[in-house]
């Protein structure tokens, strides 16, 4: 079994410090459970922060339907590293474009149940 720690994982997820000081701005970012909508949309991937108390990673979304901007986080999983549905998270550029699939939990909060890079269209 690999374990990832932060160390470890690629230089795309920024602490928070990096983030504010490479001119990101955060809190423009709803985590809010009644801003967050549930079921499958296209967002783009703004940017990564380590959460600040739990193993886990935020992104910082921006609908592209909307524009709205959202936080969606990624938990460290039982393998310890940051995947979701065979897509490392830690891995994904800024700026790309994500199929996200949110749900509520029993908790009636919105939870990222699935996370993967749009098919390409076939060729014609």
């Amino acid at each position: 079994m690999t374990t990832n720690t932060k160390e470890e994982q690629p230089n795309n997820v920024l602490s928070f410090q990096t983030a504010i000081s490479s001119g990101y701005r955060p809190r423009d970012y709803s985590y809010e459970k009644d801003d967050i909508p549930t079921g499958e949309y296209h967002v783009i991937l703004d940017f990564m922060i380590w959460a600040k108390r739990l193993p886990a990673i935020d992104l910082y979304c921006t609908l592209k339907q909307t524009g709205q901007k959202i936080r969606l986080t990624v938990f460290l999983d039982k393998e310890r590293s940051y995947k979701l549905h065979q897509t490392n998270v830690a891995e994904l550029s800024f700026c790309s474009t994500l199929v996200v699939q949110v749900e509520r939990n029993s908790n009636d909060n919105p939870t990222l149940n699935k996370i993967s890079r749009p098919k390409a269209a076939p060729k014609t």
